[in-house]
């Protein structure tokens, strides 16, 4: 009797046991992609299901728009309820999740992969905290001029020079703009957008300006480099008019959209406009470049793009990796190039590899461009000290404040957020 109870009780532990494990394996992993990508809703498609039939792991995924995105993450994440895997912004988030002990240390996963040989140097500050890494950087750009040639040729301009320095930019600029047609020569970001404040960023490092102390302890921006940088900026909608009316709420995005139906001719951009702003407009594919962007002092530039990360309170944290490692991988990435032409892989290999890379003079530009980009300061209040630049801009822009007011009023309030 005694037996036949331990086997009886043997057998029950054995159902349950198969029952919690096939409930774990039923569980989907769930994925949030933001950024310029979550356009190429059908490549996404077409990867996550190649993943679930190699790995047979269910993934319920989201692509969620830019502008919303962070708050939605910080929203799931503070109630506990963050996605298995999503992106993160290079520009900080990386670290100020971590600090809120939102995501799961990578260093042990990311040695169990050769990915990370080939992913380029300059990206791994970006995604580490105190020492320890918690992403993997899976897309990544640099930030230039992007400029319609048609418009150029149009306007009498040669396509094939493009403005060097600040004074250039403004002088073609003002040769390209026609308000009677509602045609502008550059658009600026005014809207309260992380690209506002990438925008400002250009502007600044290109004045020979620093953006915070070595030691981000302090705000750098406010000084004769810096004014200087938020003037010019500003003026070219404030004075110059050669920004369209409606700038205090465009986006980068807008201005990828008026290029394409050549309403806008230059503005900033970088590889992931390629695939974005041929999708606004195929006919336009053949009549857009990029350059450095133009600088007052020194060239600059300043990188971008996105990591995928993995919740602390995931219960999935090996699928998880899995998905992260499969979405970075050389084949995944040479699919997507041919697919889309870009954005810029964090691989090395590929941006080495891939045939379309190889033809195209503007990736070129990119390539020599990229390792002399810099970084967005990788510490927890960044996301803040961007929104005080971003108000800044546009307190400019809509007249409430002088540039000498808004940018101290800026420096007092990253400096308030840097002491804490």
């Amino acid at each position: 009797m005694k037996k036949y109870l331990t086997y009886v009780l043997a057998i029950v532990f054995l159902i349950f046991l198969t029952s919690t494990i096939t409930f774990a394996a039923g569980e989907k992993l769930t994925v949030w992609v933001g950024g310029h990508v979550v356009e190429q809703e059908e490549t996404w498609k077409e990867i996550i299901a190649d993943f679930t039939k190699q790995t047979g792991i269910d993934v319920e995924y989201q692509l969620i728009g830019f502008e919303v995105y962070y708050d939605k993450l910080v929203t799931a994440y503070t109630a506990g309820q963050g996605p298995d895997v999503c992106f993160a912004d290079l520009g900080g988030w990386v670290p100020t999740f971590a600090a809120q002990g939102w995501l799961e240390p990578m260093d042990n996963m990311l040695a169990t992969t050769k990915t990370t040989e080939q992913i380029w140097p300059n990206l791994w500050p970006t995604v580490t905290y105190q020492g320890k890494r918690y992403g993997l950087p899976w897309y990544t750009d640099c930030r230039l001029l992007l400029y319609n040639t048609k418009m150029f040729t149009d306007a009498g301009l040669d396509p094939n020079k493009p403005p060097i320095t600040w004074d250039d930019l403004l002088a073609t600029a003002q040769k390209l703009t026609d308000e009677s047609k509602k045609i502008y020569g550059y658009g600026v970001t005014g809207a309260k957008s992380e690209t506002a404040t990438l925008a400002y960023m250009i502007y600044l490092y290109g004045a020979g300006g620093e953006f915070l102390t070595g030691d981000y302890g302090k705000a750098a921006f406010n000084t004769p480099e810096g004014l200087a940088a938020l003037k010019f900026y500003a003026e070219f909608f404030t004075k110059y008019k050669v920004s369209p009316p409606g700038t205090p709420s465009y986006t980068e995005d807008d201005y990828r959209t008026m290029m394409s139906q050549n309403q806008v001719a230059m503005a900033i951009g970088g590889p992931w406009s390629f695939p974005l702003i041929e999708m606004a407009n195929p006919k336009i594919k053949g009549n857009y470049t990029v350059a450095t962007h133009p600088y007052k002092t020194t060239p600059a530039s300043v990188l971008g793009g996105w990591a995928s990360v993995i919740a602390k309170t995931s219960t999935q944290k090996e699928a998880a990796w899995k998905f992260v490692d499969f979405i970075t991988s050389y084949k995944v990435w040479m699919k997507w190039i041919e697919k889309h032409g870009g954005p810029m892989p964090t691989r090395q290999d590929v941006c080495k590899d891939a045939p379309a890379f190889k033809t195209d003079p503007k990736w070129q530009i990119i390539f020599e461009t990229f390792p002399h980009a810099k970084v967005r300061p990788p510490i927890p209040q960044y996301p803040q000290i961007s929104n005080q630049i971003q108000t800044m801009i546009q307190d400019v822009l809509t007249g409430k404040a002088t540039p000498e007011d808004a940018i101290k009023k800026a420096e007092e309030e990253v400096n308030k957020l840097l002491a804490k």
